[in-house]
């Protein structure tokens, strides 16, 4: 692979390192942590597996905006302890139709050191497509600010302990006269 068109790293302490490891591997933290994830849609949930695809939901501006991603590697070691991830952007939608049609493609690897000295690093590749180029400045920062905002995010709400979420709780409805959340009892 060739050099990344840009890498940033930040640095924890271990236990913050091992709690960001530990949000970025499970797929049911994201919205917790990841500020352009108010909601994840994928085929399973918990821990992030190879080939795995899932999408990243917000609401701006009264409109749905949709990041469409890949998990395209995964690696984990003990000594040193570390994990990397390797994402595949598939592209971004608003309201149904495809947008940022500028980035050709888009790979982003994160990297979790949990030693002593370690934290975080992202790296990004990514390329241009065709007559977007003469706009290259302005398609290279789109990219940056993913990966920054990952790196933002992680580094700011990643290093927090999340627990296990709720599962919604439904309840069954016998009739019309069946009582409803918040109904008292006479």
């Amino acid at each position: 692979m060739s050099a990344p068109n840009w890498v940033r790293r930040s640095p924890l302490e271990r236990s913050f390192s091992k709690q960001v490891a530990s949000n970025i591997l499970n797929l049911d933290t994201w919205p917790l942590w990841n500020s352009s994830a108010q909601r994840v849609l994928s085929s399973s949930k918990g821990e992030l597996k190879i080939g795995q695809r899932f999408d990243l939901h917000r609401v701006e501006r009264q409109r749905l905006i949709e990041e469409l991603w890949k998990v395209v590697g995964l690696r984990q070691g003990h000594n040193p302890s570390f994990i990397e991830i390797e994402f595949e952007w598939l592209g971004q939608q608003r309201n149904g139709n495809p947008v940022a049609t500028a980035l050709k493609s888009l790979q982003m690897t994160v990297t979790v050191l949990c030693e002593h000295e370690g934290g975080i690093e992202i790296a990004a590749w990514w390329e241009v497509s065709g007559w977007f180029r003469f706009f290259k400045r302005r398609v290279a920062s789109q990219a940056k600010a993913f990966a920054q905002q990952w790196l933002d995010d992680l580094t700011k709400n990643g290093v927090q302990f999340i627990g296990e979420s709720q599962h919604l709780q439904t309840v069954e409805l016998q009739g019309e006269d069946s009582k409803t959340v918040g109904d008292e009892d006479d």
